[in-house]
């Protein structure tokens, strides 16, 4: 793999917000983009799924035609290497520093993402992004382009899942997650909601448990612009089907 490294991490970050992400996997920067960045990214993007096909799209219901809207608004996948406002936006001085500083280490681009989540769409199983990237560890940032919360299927955490490793995966019920497998979530842990603010940016590592619930609103998107990070000094997680989501088919 030919990495591009990133080295700036920042060193006025307050030293609580790496032992919070440290206890519980995740971390919200609030405000870190402003509402202009914002609406220059999202509009976008809007711009660019009006033009059709793109490599790696995903997330219909082929079957479901119109009655299914991820056919219309399927998921961008690695738009960098055919986009270069996201080559720009991914390796953002505010994204890096702050990925780099909470995973202690200098990182470098794994993937980016672009999920619409248009209204009545289905969201995503609980997962951990390690059981379909396999080194470890990873980080990732988690751009808000529009308020998300309970009602457009905002961003669900198991805190302190981030501790657990790489846990057993399951199928997924295909009705409600667009993805076909999920965690088998640990007895006793307990889901929060995340509730956030456009330019609000999410961070949370490889072991955390987290996915989303269905857009139930008819008229509310919940877009968010995502980059994965490797860190610079990298570790390969042994091959087991039962914690990989390669083999759970759709």
């Amino acid at each position: 793999m030919d990495f591009k490294f990133y080295c700036a991490r920042s060193p006025s970050m307050d030293s609580n917000a790496r032992m919070f992400f440290d206890e519980n996997g995740y971390y919200v920067k609030h405000s870190l983009f402003s509402q202009d960045e914002v609406a220059e990214i999202r509009d976008h993007f809007m711009e660019m799924r009006k033009e059709g096909e793109k490599p790696g799209d995903y997330g219909g219901d082929a079957k479901k035609g119109d009655g299914d809207p991820l056919n219309k608004f399927p998921r961008f996948i690695n738009m960098q290497k055919w986009d270069t406002k996201t080559d720009v936006w991914q390796s953002d001085p505010r994204l890096v520093s702050t990925a780099s500083t909470l995973v202690g280490d200098d990182v470098n681009l794994c993937q980016t993402m672009l999920y619409f989540k248009p209204p009545g769409s289905r969201g995503q199983g609980l997962h951990q992004d390690n059981q379909y990237i396999r080194q470890y560890p990873i980080i990732a940032a988690w751009l808000a382009l529009d308020g998300c919360d309970k009602a457009n299927g905002q961003m669900i955490i198991v805190p302190g899942s981030n501790k657990l490793g790489v846990l057993p995966v399951q199928q997924a019920d295909m009705a409600r997650s667009f993805t076909p497998g999920e965690t088998i979530i640990p007895e006793g842990a307990q889901e929060i909601g995340i509730d956030m603010e456009p330019g609000d940016v999410l961070f949370f590592g490889g072991f955390t448990i987290h996915g989303s619930y269905s857009n139930e609103t008819a008229d509310r998107f919940r877009r968010v612009f995502i980059v994965h990070y490797y860190a610079a000094h990298l570790e390969t997680l042994p091959e087991d089907p039962s914690t990989s989501m390669a083999g759970v088919s759709r």
